[in-house]
């Protein structure tokens, strides 16, 4: 193979690893596919999708300095479990049992597959570590995997580059004495997060895309909102404190990458105190002023000159693990991967819906909310240890009253 990936992390991936020796940071998409395919098919579809993506052969492993490195193993193959059940069976459940499985990032693929197969519908999950992908890398592994089974040729991928490197910034320090490895600790908590998941219908969520540009926002701003409005009703200690907003960013317009699977995002707070005396809109504006900038070039080589700081000037990798430890206080992720950027018909099989990402962003009491479009409907996730009940609906019930609707209509 000459797509084989062997290279030092660049900083925001070392910092996702020293965070996984502290907490999971796995994460998951979910795809509802029209149609069903042979357990074979899905078998080799994998097959090829992973002679496609360097990253899929690659574990992460201490070299020779003691840093941590991408390296490639032969001979793997990507994980695949199958269920056959009813149409009532619940596939947020299987989403988390994957959460609460930890990847030994040590060993490879770091990436799994479940096939749920209902007797029309198909549902596939992909879990993966954040260490070497985002989520945007899962919605290309969807369509690339049903384009294998749809008959088509899937070429190679160069292996990407870390972010480091796109930004012509040099790799990590060699360490020469590796006597503080040993007081790396490995003693994980087991995790249980919740997931939910609910679908809006085209009609509301075209209506929440023109009204959100009549009122100058962008629909992240008004997820936001929505967000931030139902949690501050729903969870009473939250209804009047300084509440932390985090949204992760896609760098792959700013550094012209491809759709390699690989970890290209960055991520960005926004604080809201006091906001409740707002109309919703204008907390949508707030949202998306809070964000300004941070689609460009100079913001991703910013931020990765922060982590750099942090994670490549010190031999003491426990030392950045401290650091990192007092990190991800929020209570809010909102993480939103837009439009989904290709079409849905691959033959026999249709791509109904995208939900994600699934992930457990902080410290256990925080709401993560993944939004992803296809189809012309929104779908939203909420992933965590404690969850709002009903978090979802709220957020669906807020979007709609903002935007006039009748009624609205969600599964």
């Amino acid at each position: 193979m000459t797509n084989q990936q062997n290279r030092t992390l660049g900083a925001f991936e070392k910092t996702f690893w020293l965070l996984d020796q502290i907490d999971s940071k796995d994460f998951a998409l979910a795809a509802e596919i029209e149609g069903r395919e042979t357990v074979e098919a899905w078998q080799q579809a994998l097959v090829k999708l992973q002679q496609r993506h360097p990253n899929l052969f690659a574990k992460v492993v201490l070299d020779q300095f003691s840093r941590p490195v991408l390296e490639h193993v032969n001979g793997i193959t990507i994980p695949l479990r199958v269920l056959n059940v009813d149409d009532n069976y619940r596939w947020e459940e299987e989403a988390e049992k994957e959460l609460a499985t930890r990847f030994n990032t040590a060993e490879a693929p770091l990436l799994r597959a479940v096939l749920i197969q209902k007797p029309a519908i198909t549902v596939l999950i992909l879990a993966s570590s954040h260490i070497v992908a985002d989520g945007t890398s899962l919605t290309y592994l969807f369509r690339d995997l049903l384009n294998a089974l749809a008959g088509k040729e899937l070429q190679a991928m160069k292996p990407q580059l870390s972010n480091d490197e796109s930004l012509g910034l040099p790799e990590d320090i060699i360490i020469t004495d590796a006597s503080h490895i040993a007081s790396l600790a490995n003693d994980f908590k087991a995790v249980t997060p919740k997931v939910s998941s609910i679908r809006v219908v085209p009609a509301i969520t075209q209506r929440l895309i023109e009204k959100a540009r009549e009122e100058g926002t962008t629909v992240h701003g008004a997820i936001c909102a929505a967000v931030l409005t139902a949690v501050r009703t729903k969870r009473k200690e939250w209804s009047d404190k300084k509440i932390e907003l985090i949204s992760p960013i896609c760098a792959r317009g700013p550094l012209k990458l491809d759709d390699n699977y690989g970890l290209n995002i960055t991520t960005h707070p926004v604080f809201f105190e006091g906001e409740q005396a707002y109309d919703f809109w204008e907390i949508a504006r707030l949202a998306k002023a809070g964000l300004a900038g941070t689609d460009t070039e100079e913001h991703v080589k910013n931020y990765i000159n922060f982590f750099r700081d942090l994670t490549f000037n010190s031999p003491d990798l426990q030392q950045m693990i401290d650091i990192l430890k007092n990190a991800f206080n929020h209570e809010i992720m909102v993480t939103n991967l837009g439009k989904l950027k290709y079409g849905t018909d691959f033959g026999k099989l249709k791509l109904n819906a995208v939900y994600g990402p699934i992930v457990r962003s902080g410290k256990g009491m925080e709401q993560t909310v993944g939004a992803l479009s296809s189809n012309g409907a929104l779908c939203l996730t909420n992933t965590s240890d404690n969850p709002i009940e009903g978090l979802l609906e709220a957020i669906v019930e807020t979007l709609a009253e903002a935007c006039k609707a009748d009624q609205y209509i969600a599964v």
